[in-house]
């Protein structure tokens, strides 16, 4: 019998989400939530890895049956609670799990018993390289990376946004921005790219093969750019599901371009401005939760329904 092991965290709502619609697929199942490692037994040999919940619970890695489904486990959820480690030894904590973490991932690869969503995507598709798949398929806004010493590249109207971590220290997150390019600090390693101010955000949770698109009220102007900005806020803008008939040709460039990355699962985000849709980047393990109906579930069910499917493991070292 197929049984499969999550690797997330414990604040993880989709997780929590999943695990009950597998518990009524009557899918055995074994959740490893990062934050609380401390309450987890790991014993790894040459052989064979055991892991432990704190319910008594054990898989084995080798149990050729174990699927893994990878959702949210970041290092930086690490919980040091009640520890009397220093700083240099949580790093070198967080360091091994993240090795530990890879090897398993190894494992279960060579034996294409991974499902759906591909571990470290982001790490074999940056965001640059995206851009430059993309073209064959979407409108993409014209962007530069650049480091020189002046700014005779950068126009005055353009936005910039991180290639990564959009996290700055431990309480700062580099939003979307509008700029003008001349004014930026140099020599900087600078992505910019044309501003299309007005336009409607658009996303797109690909699933197996199927897209849900998505459109968004927020207002972006020369003010605020970034809808991301009033995340969690009361005037939070809804997003609001396209019908299917009205994007036939999108869903369509959208399959072509994620068969090409080799992804079963992604959340891309684009721009609709002046009657065209523009590329902005695909998020290959994005979040879904707050664009799904609370009435049905429609996408978490398509989801569950997708990593069941044995059609959609993923096999990481013969892609592209």
């Amino acid at each position: 019998m197929t049984e499969l092991l999550i690797f997330t965290n414990s604040a993880d709502g989709t997780s929590d989400i999943l695990v009950d619609l597998f518990k009524k697929r009557n899918l055995p199942l074994f959740r490893w939530n990062i934050d609380l490692w401390q309450h987890y037994e790991i014993l790894m040999s040459e052989r064979d890895t055991l892991i432990s919940d704190p319910l008594g619970r054990s898989i084995s890695i080798s149990n050729p049956n174990l699927f893994l489904l990878w959702r949210k486990p970041f290092v930086e959820q690490m919980n040091f609670d009640h520890s009397s480690l220093g700083n240099d030894d949580e790093d070198m904590a967080r360091i091994q799990i993240a090795k530990w973490m890879q090897s398993i991932v190894a494992l279960m690869n060579t034996e294409n018993r991974i499902r759906l969503i591909e571990p470290y995507a982001d790490q074999r598709l940056p965001k640059l390289f995206q851009l430059q798949v993309a073209v064959e398929y979407f409108l993409v806004p014209k962007s530069l990376f650049s480091l020189q010493a002046g700014a005779t590249s950068f126009g005055p109207s353009m936005i910039t946004k991180p290639l990564g971590n959009p996290s700055i220290g431990k309480e700062s997150i580099f939003y979307t921005r509008l700029v003008n390019g001349l004014d930026l600090y140099r020599p900087y390693p600078w992505f910019v790219q044309e501003a299309l101010v007005g336009g409607v955000d658009i996303t797109c949770v690909f699933i197996n093969g199927k897209s849900h698109f998505f459109k968004c009220d927020y207002l972006r102007d020369k003010k605020s750019i970034d809808w991301r900005v009033e995340i969690n806020t009361e005037q939070q803008s809804k997003w609001h599901p396209i019908s299917s008939k009205d994007c036939k040709d999108w869903g369509r460039r959208v399959k072509a371009y994620m068969l090409r990355l080799g992804l079963h699962y992604g959340r891309l985000d684009f721009i609709h401005f002046e009657d065209k849709l523009f590329f902005l980047e695909c998020n290959t393990n994005g979040q879904f939760g707050w664009l799904d109906s609370a009435d049905n579930m429609t996408l978490h069910n398509e989801f569950a329904d997708a990593v069941i499917d044995s059609g959609t493991s993923t096999n990481l070292f013969f892609k592209m």
